[in-house]
């Protein structure tokens, strides 16, 4: 079931809809990315950019996704990835809102401010 789900992420990946490393990061100054996907072994530092990069630009982000999952589907060794879809994004963003509840790193530090 949960590969299923992921499995969209090869679509997007097809679709040369994925930004990674420092384009990911320049795409979300840009605002040419829609959702972000960070994996659970990321660094505290990496983890920390990305989270207010997006907390900045209003940029939704799904955390905690397991390393292995999205390394076997995108086919490459990254901790996080950008869409810059709007459609796809969208739909990733609902799957894996299907897998990981709708609870959101932004919505967390919404509430503890």
């Amino acid at each position: 079931m949960m590969q299923n789900r992921l499995a969209f992420l090869g679509l997007v990946k097809r679709a040369n809809a994925i930004l990674s490393g420092d384009r990911m990061i320049e795409g979300i100054r840009k605002k040419n990315v829609y959702c972000v996907l960070l994996t659970n072994n990321a660094s505290t530092r990496t983890q920390k950019v990305i989270r207010n990069k997006c907390a900045f630009y209003n940029i939704p982000i799904i955390d905690s996704i397991d390393t292995f999952d999205l390394q076997t589907i995108i086919g490459e060794n990254v901790v996080a990835i950008g869409i810059n879809n709007y459609e796809m994004a969208q739909k990733v963003l609902k799957e894996m809102r299907c897998l990981y509840g709708d609870e959101t790193s932004q919505k967390r530090e919404q509430e503890n401010n």
